[in-house]
C-alpha cells in the first residue's frame, strides 16, 4: 500500500497508520495468528497489523458493505473481567454515536464466542508520530492547523461526555484530505482508570504526554486532554517531546515538577504567540490552562498566519503618547540628548521585546512580516524613519540659526520688503512640507490594507494587537 505522498509503507508502518499506537508490537505480514483468515460476524480478518496492551488489531473486510475496516479485538485475558467488557462495549457504542470529521468513526461493536471486538473506519494515515519520525518537526503553521483539528474533535467528544486521557501524536491520524482524526476515545479510560496498571506493569496512558494530575493518580477532566494536546503540539513544533528520561516514572515526575525547554530556544522562528499558547496548555495546574475548548480554539485561530488583528492608528497613537511623555520631560532637562535616549529606548525595546511600555499597555507587538522579532538593522531603520521629521525640523532650525544668528529683525507693519517677508515664508513653507510629509508617513496606515506606516514598510515591520 502507499501513504498520502505516494511513498511505499510496509506492514509495520501500516499498523501504526491504521491503529494510531506507536507502541504496538507490529508483526510482518503473513505472521502466524489463529484469527487470520477467520470471520468475526460479517467481518473477514485478512491480516494481523499489530498487538498492544488491550489486544490485537487486524485489517479486515466488511462483507455486508464491501469495505475495508480495522478490527480491534479485546485481549481474551482482559475479556474475563465482566467490568472491563461492559466498559469496553459501553464506551465503544457511545463513540460510535459521535459524528465529527475529526473523530475516527466506529462502525460496529460486537462479539463472536468469547471474543469482543469493534470495527472502525480504515485510516490510511500516516499518524503524526510517523510524520515526525520522517520529518523531525513540522512548520509551525501546519502544527497549529493539526492542533486546531484535534481540539475541535476533542470538543465534540467532550459534548458526549468523553475525556480521552491518551492524546498523543500516534493517536492523531491524517486522512487523505490532511485532516486530523482522533483515535480511541475513552477506551483507555474505560479499561482500568488512571492509577491502575496493565498486566505488563505500565501505567495506562502515555507518560510522554501525560498531564501532571494524571501522573499523580488524581481525578482528571478535559483539561488533562488539553495538557496532553499541548505536549503533542510542543513535539510537532520542536521535533521532540517536552520531557525525556530513562524510565516512564522519571518522565511522569518531570511532568509534575519540571518546565520544558522554551520552544523559541529550540526553534527561534516559532512566534511568541504560539509559544504562549503551548505554555498555557501545559500549565502544571489545571486551573491555569484554557478553561474550555472554545477558548483554546479561539487562541489557536488567532495564532494562524495572518489572523492576528492589525493595529489601528488610535491604539498606536495612544501607545506613542505613553512612550514620549517621559522623553519630553527628559528633554526639558537635557535638551537634544533626549533624542539619543529615545533612540536607545525604542531600538532596544523593539529588538529584544517586540514592544515598548506603551505598546505593552495597549497590547501591541512589533514583528517582522513572518511574525518574528525585528533584527537590529530593522529596529534602527524603523526608529530613524519614524523620527525623520524631527531630524528635518532640527536641521532646518540649525540652518536658520547659522544664516541669521547675527540678524537684527525689526518688524514694522507696512514697511516689510519682499526679502524680509520672503525668507520667513520660505522657512515656514519648508517646515509645513516637512510636517505634511512626516504626518503622511503615519497616516499611510489608515489606507494600507495591513495598516502599515512608512517606517513599517521600510523596516519590514508590522504592528499587531495581541489577544
Amino acid at each position: 500500500m502507499s501513504d498520502g505522498d505516494g511513498e511505499r509503507t510496509g506492514p509495520a508502518l501500516e499498523a501504526t497508520m491504521l491503529v494510531g499506537e506507536r507502541s504496538v508490537a507490529t508483526l510482518e505480514a503473513g505472521a502466524e495468528d489463529p484469527l487470520v483468515g477467520k470471520r468475526l460476524r460479517h467481518f473477514e480478518i485478512t491480516r494481523l497489523l499489530g498487538r498492544g496492551g488491550m489486544g490485537a488489531v487486524y485489517l479486515g473486510q466488511d462483507t455486508s458493505l464491501g469495505r475495508p475496516v480495522a478490527l480491534k479485538v479485546l485481549d481474551p485475558e482482559l475479556a474475563r473481567d465482566p467490568d472491563v467488557v461492559a466498559r469496553f462495549e459501553r464506551e465503544a457504542r457511545a463513540q460510535a454515536r459521535l459524528r465529527h470529521p475529526n473523530v475516527a468513526q466506529i462502525h460496529f461493536i460486537g462479539e463472536e464466542g468469547d471474543l469482543h471486538f469493534f470495527a472502525m473506519e480504515r485510516l490510511v494515515g500516516p499518524s503524526i508520530d510517523v510524520v515526525l519520525a520522517r520529518n523531525g518537526r513540522l512548520p509551525w503553521p501546519e502544527a497549529i492547523e493539526h492542533t486546531l483539528s484535534a481540539a475541535r474533535g476533542l470538543k465534540a467528544a467532550l459534548a458526549e461526555g468523553f475525556v480521552h486521557r491518551d492524546v498523543k501524536p500516534s493517536n492523531l491520524m491524517l486522512d487523505p484530505d490532511s485532516r486530523i482524526k482522533i483515535l480511541d476515545f475513552g477506551l483507555v479510560k474505560s479499561m482500568r482508570g488512571d492509577a491502575e496498571l496493565t498486566r505488563d506493569g505500565a501505567i495506562i496512558g502515555s507518560p510522554l504526554y501525560m498531564a501532571p494530575e494524571q501522573g499523580r493518580a488524581e481525578d482528571v477532566d478535559h483539561r488533562a486532554d488539553i495538557y496532553s494536546l499541548g505536549c503533542a503540539l510542543y513535539h510537532m513544533l520542536t521535533g521532540r517531546p517536552p520531557f525525556q528520561a530513562p524510565s516512564p516514572v522519571g518522565i511522569i515526575t518531570m511532568h509534575v515538577t519540571d518546565r520544558p525547554t522554551p520552544i523559541k530556544q529550540l526553534v527561534p522562528d516559532v512566534p511568541e504567540a504560539v509559544e504562549r499558547i503551548v505554555d498555557k496548555m501545559m500549565a502544571k495546574q489545571p486551573r491555569e490552562r484554557f478553561a474550555d475548548y472554545d477558548a483554546l480554539i479561539a487562541a489557536l485561530e488567532a495564532a494562524r498566519p495572518g489572523q492576528q488583528t492589525a493595529s489601528g492608528m488610535r491604539a498606536r497613537v495612544f501607545a506613542l503618547a505613553v512612550d514620549l511623555t517621559p522623553i519630553a520631560v527628559l528633554a526639558w532637562f537635557v535638551g537634544p540628548w533626549a533624542y539619543l535616549a529615545a533612540a536607545l529606548y525604542f531600538v532596544v525595546c523593539h529588538r529584544l521585546f517586540g514592544r515598548t511600555l506603551g505598546k505593552r499597555l495597549l497590547r501591541l507587538r512589533v514583528t517582522d512580516r513572518e511574525g518574528k522579532k525585528l533584527g537590529w538593522k530593522a529596529a534602527v531603520i524603523r526608529f530613524f524613519v519614524s523620527s525623520w521629521g524631527l531630524l528635518a525640523w532640527s536641521l532646518l532650525a540649525g540652518v536658520i540659526y547659522a544664516l541669521h544668528r547675527n540678524d537684527h529683525v525689526v518688524f514694522q507693519i507696512g514697511r516689510l520688503t519682499w526679502r524680509q517677508l520672503g525668507l520667513p515664508l520660505v522657512y515656514t513653507a519648508t517646515a509645513a512640507v516637512i510636517f505634511m510629509a512626516y504626518l503622511g508617513g503615519f497616516l499611510l496606515a489608515v489606507f494600507h490594507p495591513q495598516k502599515r506606516t512608512l517606517h513599517d514598510l521600510l523596516a519590514g515591520s508590522e504592528v499587531r494587537r495581541t489577544r
